[in-house]
């Protein structure tokens, strides 16, 4: 869903991991049809042909986080029935009408905090020319700001529910963790 710049990049990456069929919606056909055209995708002027999927494997989501955009009720099925993968550009707020949605509906998500984070330790490693990006210290550092109660960092107020963090940042700690563990080890 989308058709600005994140979905633009959204679009690439599915061409470049060689996807099959990708459907693109706007609310405004023209823009989605665009897109659709540059990448060799297809374009849907309506969400109702998604109950006619035989499979839906990822959604991309690259609508602001104030769209409060949810899948029709005549819909919204669909992700019950196939449970894709879901990726949610927005981080603000963390949980989209979307992302309750889906997590509803029993799909895995994929926070849109969680892709800041990858764009963060992919621009960590160009603007400063070394590889790897220090991840645990990036993802601390998000967990930290965002996270903690009384953090008084602008976003906290929208990253509920703060007892179920976003599974990947906690990942990037935990693999540090066991990396300390295996250096300190005799």
């Amino acid at each position: 869903c989308g058709s600005g710049g994140t979905a633009r990049a959204a679009a690439y990456a599915l061409r470049e991991m060689k996807a099959e069929r990708v459907l693109i919606f706007n609310r405004t056909t023209s823009r989605a049809e665009a897109l659709a055209e540059e990448f060799g995708f297809e374009a849907i002027a309506d969400l109702s042909s998604l109950r006619e999927l035989a499979q839906l494997d990822i959604v991309v989501d690259t609508l602001p986080g104030a769209s409060q955009f949810v899948l029709p009720n005549d819909v919204a099925d669909v992700l019950e029935r196939h449970r894709p993968v879901v990726f949610e550009a927005a981080y603000i707020p963390r949980r989209t009408s979307f992302v309750q949605q889906a997590l509803a509906a029993g799909c895995e998500v994929v926070e849109g905090i969680e892709m800041l984070f990858e764009q963060g330790c992919a621009q960590c490693e160009i603007w400063t020319k070394k590889a790897p990006a220090p991840r645990a210290k990036i993802a601390e550092a998000l967990l930290e700001a965002l996270f903690k109660q009384g953090s008084g960092h602008p976003a906290y107020a929208k990253m509920e529910p703060y007892e179920s963090l976003p599974k990947g940042l906690v990942r990037e700690t935990v693999k540090q963790e066991g990396k300390n563990e295996k250096e300190a080890a005799p």
